[in-house]
Parts: structure tokens; C-alpha cells; sequence
């Protein structure tokens, strides 16, 4: 006999939010999500979908939807004022046909709002959630999906740890209309007080209204406190800023008239030990922001999604507390390793250590020829690591990509 559905309330209709209740109302949940913003949109630049994401995706059945609106990324670049490659990692080291795929938000989060639609979510935008007993009303359980600011994560009592990064980075997305940037993400480097980024994006959403048009994402590493001296220095000095650092990137800031045109974005350092409490679960942003370093933000919220809806396949109210025992723990290793390895690797792209930053240039491009240190950050880069030892178990991409293909606990 079936077990009786569970019902499920979402709080964040973001990535990790929508994605967790297409599934969970695909086996079978009744499934409600709020969302404080009248009417919800993707929020930032473009994002770097990993593998492992991707094997998320194919879960969703979004797989073919994404990918033809993306750009495939290839080859992972960055290199020094003196030229010296820093960064020089091709996907196919990992496997022969892997890639990232260069995505604008907007249209991962139409993919997903069309889908939750499909899937029977019933979503109620405008809703300001101020309390867990608001938000979980006579539901079974609360799925606390409301990102890195979450203001409901401190009312469960699980521990958490949440800080500020010092740094950030000012975005945009513009147009690349001939494709320049080919599928290569580029970065280049000054120390680790400079950096430019330049990220094949693919297309704009077609939720815009306008004919879907091919752009790229920019990035330009600022530390918080400066964000205010360097909008008083204006536009001419930041584009002589990039030109030092690639003065080959003219048709990009001859797109820039204004300051206003960058985004300003500030990342969070957020650590959960433990993902549930009786009747809760904290998944995506909410539970595990980091820096965008690993490019790895988007695709840990997307695996959240599919482990909890794994999770929860058939439990009935009276086993929820042990579906959710068997999901932290299963995303303990994944979600401790990235976290971990933000938080080492952030200082060598973004701090004023000088030391740090040499000691990059000399041996990081070089390092990823020495065999374990190779496999291991191939492993790091597609997603799959779930810790420091290179030849450790890697997270399932089939188990990711099928649901028959999950070992059940």
C-alpha cells in the first residue's frame, strides 16, 4: 500500500526552492512554496553550471531546455600580468566530453518556474514569512529554502555559522553578439587584490520579451570597503583598471556608459554541521553559501534538491525524522568539502596577501600536473569531490542523473 502524501511547505522560490518541490511534487507531495517577492525573478550575473549540476538538470528533465540556451564552457583560463597561466584546466581531463555550461540566471529560473507549474506546485507570491510556525502552518514538513540572508534559519536551532566575506565583485551581463569569448571562462590577475572575468553566458531568457540575444557575464573583484571609493573614482578609471589587466577587452567596455550598468554583490560564508530539526530541513544558499570561487553555489542547491526528494520517496509523517537523518547525512561529505575548499581557495583570488598570491602564480598552473593534485581538482571542478583525499568516493552522477539508479537507505 502507497504511503499517504507528505504535505510540504517551500520557503524561496529561488533555485534550491523550485527545484526541491518539482521533484518532491513529481512522487507525489503536496507541495506549496512562498515567496516574499510579488512577482519572483533571478537575481545576479551568469552562472557556471558544473556536471554535477547538469546531472541534476537531467533529473529535472530540464537537461535539453538548459543546455540549448547556454554557452559550453570547455577550458577554465587565468593568467598573470607577465602572462604566466594561473588557471589552465580543460573539462576533458576529467572525462572526454564533459563541460560547464555558462548560463544566465534568468533562464535556469524560468526552466524551473515553468516546471513546478507543470509539476502541480501551487506557489503564493507577496508573502513575507517572519516565523517558523508562520511559514509551516498544519504542514508535515518545512523546507527552509530562502538563501544566503535567510532570516528564518536562526529561529531552528540548529547550529549555524554565517559571516561576511570581506570581498565581493561588481557584475554585468552584456552583449557578445560575435561569441569572442568562445568556451573558455576567462579570468585575469593582478595579485589577489585584481581580478577581471569574462564568462560565456549564451542567450538572455525569453521571459524578457525581446528576441533572445547571445551575452556574457563580466566580474570584478572589489573588497567591500572600497565599493564606495571606487564608485567615486568613476567609470574612466575602472575601465583603465581593466585595460591594465586585458587591453584586449575594448568591445566589452565600450558597453559600459555608466557605473550604474555593475551590479554590486557581497558573498556569505554560511555552515550548517546538521541540515534538519523535527519537521525542518535547510537546503541551498540558506544552508552552505559560499564564495563563487569553485563556481559551485547553483549546482550544491540543484544536488540538495534531487538527495531530499530521494530522501523523502515514500516516507510517510511518521518517518520523516529518519528521511531527514538519511539526508544530512548523505550531503554532509559534499556540502563539508566545498565549503572547506572556498574558504582556503578565496584568499589566493581575493585578499591583499601578497604572499598568498605569489605562492599561487608559482605553483598552482604547475600543480595540476603532479597526479593527485590533478585528480583532485578536476574532481573539485565538476563537482563530484567529497573530500581531501583525491581517490576518495566522488559524489554518483548516475544516482544524480536517475532516480533508479539511487541506492536506497
Amino acid at each position: 500500500m502507497s504511503q499517504p502524501a507528505l504535505r510540504i511547505v517551500v520557503v524561496g522560490a529561488g533555485f534550491a526552492g523550485l527545484a526541491a518541490a518539482t521533484l518532491l511534487a513529481r512522487d507525489g507531495h503536496r507541495v506549496t512554496v512562498l515567496e516574499r517577492f510579488a512577482q519572483p525573478q533571478a537575481l545576479g550575473a551568469g552562472i557556471l553550471i558544473q556536471p554535477s549540476g547538469l546531472a541534476a538538470l537531467h533529473r529535472l528533465g530540464l537537461y535539453d531546455t538548459v543546455v540549448a540556451q547556454g554557452a559550453a564552457v570547455d577550458h577554465l583560463f587565468g593568467v598573470n600580468p607577465r602572462g604566466r597561466p594561473v588557471v589552465d584546466v580543460r573539462y576533458a581531463s576529467w572525462q572526454a566530453g564533459a563541460f560547464g555550461l555558462g548560463l544566465h540566471r534568468g533562464v535556469l529560473f524560468d526552466a524551473l518556474w515553468h516546471a513546478a507549474g507543470q509539476a502541480g506546485v501551487t506557489v503564493r507570491t507577496g508573502q513575507e514569512v517572519d516565523s517558523l510556525d508562520q511559514a509551516r502552518g498544519d504542514h508535515d514538513l518545512l523546507v527552509l529554502a530562502d538563501g544566503a540572508h535567510s532570516r528564518l534559519r536562526g529561529q531552528t536551532a540548529l547550529e549555524a555559522r554565517d559571516a561576511a566575506y570581506p570581498w565581493g565583485a561588481v557584475w554585468a551581463v552584456l552583449d557578445d553578439p560575435a561569441r569572442r569569448q568562445g568556451r573558455t571562462l576567462w579570468q585575469w590577475y593582478r595579485g589577489a587584490g585584481e581580478m577581471l572575468g569574462l564568462m560565456p553566458t549564451g542567450l538572455t531568457p525569453a521571459s524578457d520579451g525581446a528576441p533572445q540575444r547571445p551575452v556574457l557575464s563580466l566580474f570584478w573583484s572589489l573588497r567591500a570597503d572600497r565599493l564606495d571609493a571606487w564608485r567615486a573614482a568613476g567609470l574612466d578609471a575602472f575601465k583603465a583598471q581593466v585595460r591594465a589587466l586585458n587591453p584586449a577587452c575594448e568591445d566589452v567596455l565600450d558597453q559600459l556608459h555608466d557605473l550604474e550598468q555593475l551590479t554590486w554583490a557581497r558573498y556569505r560564508d554560511v555552515v550548517m554541521p546538521v541540515l534538519h530539526a523535527a519537521g525542518c530541513v535547510v537546503i541551498g544558499d540558506a544552508a552552505h553559501a559560499t564564495s563563487p570561487q569553485l563556481g559551485q553555489g547553483t549546482n550544491l542547491a540543484l544536488i540538495d534538491a534531487v538527495v531530499l526528494a530521494d530522501r523523502l520517496r515514500g516516507a510517510s509523517p511518521t518517518g520523516l525524522d529518519a528521511a531527514l537523518e538519511a539526508f544530512t547525512a548523505q550531503r554532509r561529505a559534499h556540502l563539508r568539502y566545498y565549503g572547506q575548499a572556498s574558504r582556503w581557495l578565496t584568499p589566493l583570488f581575493q585578499s591583499d596577501a601578497r604572499v598568498l598570491a605569489a605562492l599561487r602564480d608559482a605553483f598552482m598552473a604547475p600543480a595540476t600536473h603532479w597526479p593527485g593534485a590533478s585528480r583532485l581538482n578536476l574532481r573539485t571542478l565538476v563537482g563530484v569531490q567529497q573530500g581531501w583525499w583525491p581517490w576518495g568516493e566522488a559524489l554518483d552522477l548516475d544516482a544524480i542523473r536517475d532516480a533508479s539508479a539511487t541506492p536506497r537507505a
